[in-house]
């Protein structure tokens, strides 16, 4: 386990136990540091993850905050398509490629991959049942993870998963991952034309494949019309 998961960890213990009540504020970043003997770029990865994971919550100015949320409490969850009441069981989903290029972006390697700045795959795809687009879909894969890939074939990525399970080995649906949901009105216009002519809300997806040592391997942004899709929650 590296230092700054060792971190997490012990922070994760001390909310899980009581030790952080819900609503109290946690260690700053200097006090991490200071703890734990790490640098500032650790300490900031430690909150960043905590926040990610759901546990915190950081206001300007303030500092950080124990979440009030399910993350003590063990439920079950349970996400499906809505499509029974828009199409037949005949109709037959399908994805089209609409860009597929090796890129450069520090902003996704540096706050989504957790890597420095380096050349990444990028796919976005929309997926479409009958002339209707019901989600859209982007990509972000460290070139190093796709070495020799052929972006010129845009055709060869409408089944990405299992283009990357056939060519490198790699089957993503098995490697553990980690979602976030939230519902916007604010999608990119290129989003609002392709799925939400009718700015029709839509779900907004954050997803995120591990290896088993922790790094990232894929971070996905998704978009989903919210007639199309549906969650249960139950304990």
């Amino acid at each position: 386990m590296r230092k700054y998961e060792k971190i997490i960890h012990d922070i994760i213990l001390k909310i899980e136990s009581g030790i952080f009540k819900e609503g109290e504020q946690i260690y700053t970043e200097k006090e991490i540091k200071d703890i734990y003997n790490v640098s500032s770029t650790t300490a900031v990865r430690v909150l960043s993850e905590l926040v990610t994971s759901g546990y915190i919550y950081r206001v300007q100015g303030k500092g950080s905050f124990v979440s009030k949320t399910l993350v003590n409490k063990k439920i079950y969850f349970t996400e499906k398509n809505n499509f029974k009441h828009y199409f037949s069981p005949r109709d037959v989903e399908k994805s089209k490629v609409l860009f597929a290029e090796i890129i450069e972006d520090e902003d996704i390697c540096k706050n989504y991959l957790h890597i420095k700045p380096q050349k990444l795959v990028c796919v976005k795809r929309v997926k479409f049942i009958n002339d209707i687009n019901w989600a859209y879909q982007i990509n972000y894969i460290p070139l190093k993870y796709l070495p020799n890939i052929d972006v010129s074939d845009l055709e060869n990525f409408s089944e990405l998963a299992t283009m990357i399970r056939k060519k490198y080995r790699i089957d993503i649906h098995k490697e553990k991952f980690k979602k976030y949901i939230k519902v916007t009105l604010d999608a990119p216009d290129e989003v609002k034309k392709l799925i939400s002519p009718n700015n029709e809300p839509c779900f907004d997806f954050d997803r995120y494949t591990y290896f088993s040592n922790g790094d990232v391997f894929e971070y996905v942004k998704i978009y989903i019309n919210y007639k199309f899709y549906r969650i249960k929650i139950h304990d």
